[in-house]
């Protein structure tokens, strides 16, 4: 099975080891990925073209139909890889032929499966060890027997007239040297003259290696490649080759990572362009600390304009700034609140004249929502036309929008309420566009609203249903780290938003400073969310440094190990969890910023396997993905090496039963309910509350789910999260109903 993606030129970086335990079955592919960090790819710019020959086709009404490749020739009637397979497929239809290129100790290259003979003509030597006159003597096992054939008999029978629309693909093994039978395919087809169309337009070079790319360039240039293999992992390598192609197990195609895979494949070739949208005063408060950061990461002044310093480049601003007439980078935000208080702020503070005035709303009677979701979702119902009509416009003005970005809290009225609206509008006008939110939690263990369970729990009915990815942030942990790291026992709103844009700073460096993976949201999503629902992500970073507080200032030695390890401790993530012994990792993404050498990562990962530092789920490949990313030349650092994890870990749903148990206490003596039942959504009842608590509910089952090793089997008989509860010991563990 072939995926293709068209891809830019660009610069292809050399690749680092990142499975830090090889799935089983996978074991010899496990042996490229270890050679990887002393691998490289390719230089810069060098294209491969692409092989439209092999596109799918249309038919006689017109309709595209993908074409039929006969691998190994028609090997249901003929032995494969024999001239008798080969004609006997283009016989009955097939449209391409795929064999397998193997060399002759005297340098003839010839076409077979195996390295040895042994399979299929009952022998024990290796084709490598033989000459060509021996190998044509042989004759296969299987009926009719037929000898093995070469490369040029098979060139000079598609050569014939009548068969110019025939194509072939090459799965040059590795048992050979690389450079030697690159050479000797190139002479051998240099060696037979074409009917019709030049070879290159009718041959794909199919490559299990990376070192096999510059051999083709060199020795085939003008002939289109695919990467032939069993990894995903090491397939995203060459996402960055342009024009590439794909050709992989459908077995693994088929897995959650492969439908991943794919997604990630036919959108790689897009620039990334995202929209955020903040709401209410977290949201606008996190989100003036966050274009404050990126303004000084990437040289850009108070006024929007690039400082005269800002000279490197490397960067892409265009992620989340756009420039106006006059050249200035204005952010791609819109402000929303319902109380004019923070956004009256941030249009008198210090970075007022970056942003576009006409991406403020302020609800006309500035009250507010009184920290009631309800009342939050219906003005926004009131509002929605002008609110949408922002979002549009800036939809309008990107070229290539990859999704939205959704910062905001859900405990209070307006980040919980509007936020939830927005949402669900989101989701229902920009269905295939991805949406991400920083969703900040509340504390669970001393929050300061009365009715923050309701609010949280109908935020997380909209969070669960209508969004891509949900980082969570939670207050609790915030304070925690604020008086660890920045040794500050009660931090203020300023140094709490400073933890958070940091992290959203460093989750996005590998969008603004684009690498060989993780260069767009598609891919980051992609790869930390293996099924659909479990999406709620948690994060770790290090070393924090207060700028704004002195005692945080400390300096001390940084590496990588350090680094990777500390990102793994509990005391470092950001959401407030209480993991069992089941709980367990879906997915890692560390991202390493500064002076990181891929040798470093390597041995780290494989130290973090010796201890054991992180446990993962038992019927998914237990791997740490990493991307190594720069760090903003403006801004200085007393830190070699930083790190941000992006985790995605069953031990949350703990997060989501504390919400519900507070809920059902509240619940219970019907508290507090009289100013939601004023609004429209609750005036014929409660039942959005009960429906808001089963799909938490059903998120929590689904998480403690995926801790057993049937879980994919599961899914199958029962739907997501189908153990339902009563199910033995785990069903006893989950939240009292």
């Amino acid at each position: 099975m072939e995926e293709r993606a068209d891809r830019r030129p660009e610069l292809v970086q050399t690749p680092l080891m990142e499975t830090m335990i090889i799935p089983s079955g996978f074991e010899n592919d496990g042996k490229h990925l270890e050679k990887l960090a002393q691998e490289p790819l390719l230089g810069p710019k060098t294209d491969f073209p692409s092989p439209v020959f092999a596109f799918a086709r249309k038919d006689v009404p017109g309709n595209k139909r993908p074409q039929a490749i006969a691998h190994r020739g028609y090997k249901a009637k003929f032995p494969e890889n024999t001239m008798g397979a080969f004609k006997g497929a283009v016989k009955v239809g097939a449209e391409a032929i795929e064999t397998d290129i193997h060399l002759s100790k005297d340098g003839v290259v010839v076409l077979s499966h195996d390295k040895d003979l042994k399979r299929c003509f009952g022998r024990p030597e290796k084709i490598i060890d033989c000459d060509y006159e021996f190998l044509s003597r042989l004759r296969t096992l299987k009926e009719p027997r037929e000898p093995m054939p070469r490369l040029v008999d098979l060139l000079e029978y598609l050569a014939q007239p009548g068969l110019e629309d025939i194509w072939m693909l090459l799965d040059i093994k590795i048992d050979n040297d690389p450079d030697d039978v690159m050479r000797l395919i190139s002479e051998t087809i240099r060696s037979v003259p074409p009917s019709r169309d030049p070879w290159s337009a009718r041959i794909v070079l199919g490559c299990w290696t990376a070192k096999y790319l510059p051999l083709c360039s060199r020795y085939l240039p003008g002939f289109p490649i695919t990467y032939i293999g069993h990894s995903l992992t090491y397939a995203s390598y060459f996402f960055t080759v342009p024009n590439v192609s794909f050709n992989l197990s459908q077995a693994v195609l088929m897995t959650p990572w492969g439908k991943a895979f794919i997604r990630k494949a036919h959108c790689d070739s897009r620039p990334v362009e995202i929209i955020t949208i903040q709401a209410g005063q977290c949201g606008n408060s996190v989100g003036q600390q966050f274009w404050q950061q990126l303004c000084q990461e990437h040289g850009i002044n108070q006024d929007g304009n690039l400082e005269d310093f800002a000279t490197e480049g490397g960067d892409r601003k265009d992620v989340f700034f756009y420039q106006s007439d006059d050249t200035r980078y204005i952010p791609r935000a819109i402000l929303l609140d319902l109380e004019p208080r923070v956004l009256h702020g941030i249009q008198n503070s210090a970075y007022k004249n970056i942003y576009n005035p006409e991406n403020f709303y302020i609800h006309k009677d500035g009250t507010g929502a009184g920290n009631n979701w309800a009342t939050g979702y219906h003005m926004g119902e009131q509002v929605q036309d002008e609110v949408l009509d922002m979002i549009d416009r800036e939809a309008d003005g990107s070229d290539s929008l990859e999704g939205f970005m959704l910062l905001h809290s859900i405990a209070g009225g307006t980040g919980s309420g509007l936020g939830s609206f927005m949402l669900e509008r989101l989701n229902d006008r920009f269905p295939k566009k991805l949406i991400q939110t920083y969703s900040v939690f509340p504390n669970t263990q001393d929050g300061d609203i009365v009715v923050q369970p309701y609010n949280s729990l109908l935020s997380m009915k909209r969070l669960t249903q209508n969004a891509d990815s949900v980082v969570v942030l939670d207050n609790g942990a915030l304070s925690r780290i604020a008086a660890d790291r920045l040794h500050v026992q009660n931090p203020s709103f300023q140094q709490t938003n400073q933890l958070v844009s940091t992290v959203m700073s460093a989750s996005t460096t590998t969008l603004r400073y684009p690498g060989y993976m993780h260069n767009d949201l598609v891919g980051i999503v992609a790869s930390l969310i293996p099924t659909p629902r479990c999406h709620f992500l948690m994060t770790s970073y290090t070393p924090f440094s207060g700028e704004n507080v002195e005692q945080a200032k400390t300096v001390r030695k940084t590496t990588v190990l350090d680094v990777m390890r500390r990102l793994l401790q509990p005391k470092n993530r950001m959401v407030s969890t209480s993991p069992t012994k089941r709980s367990c990792y879906m997915s890692i993404l560390n991202i390493i910023q500064g002076e990181a050498d891929p040798t470093d990562v390597h041995k780290s990962l494989l130290r973090i396997r010796e201890r054991h530092l992180a446990t993962f789920i038992p019927w998914g490949p237990a791997s740490i993905q990493v991307a190594l990313t720069r760090k903003s030349p403006y801004i200085p650092s007393s830190h070699r090496v930083s790190g941000l994890m992006l985790a995605n870990h069953t031990g949350i749903a703990t997060l989501f039963k504390r919400i519900l148990t507070q809920y059902n206490a509240l619940r219970k003596r019907n508290a507090f309910l009289e100013s939601y039942k004023r609004e429209p959504m609750f005036e014929g009842g409660l039942d959005e509350f009960d429906d808001a608590r089963e799909v938490v509910l059903g998120l929590v089952r689904e998480y403690e789910d995926a801790e057993r090793e049937d879980y994919l089997s599961r899914e199958e008989e029962g739907g997501a999260g189908g153990g339902g509860e009563g199910e033995g010991e785990a069903g006893d563990k989950r939240v009292p109903v």
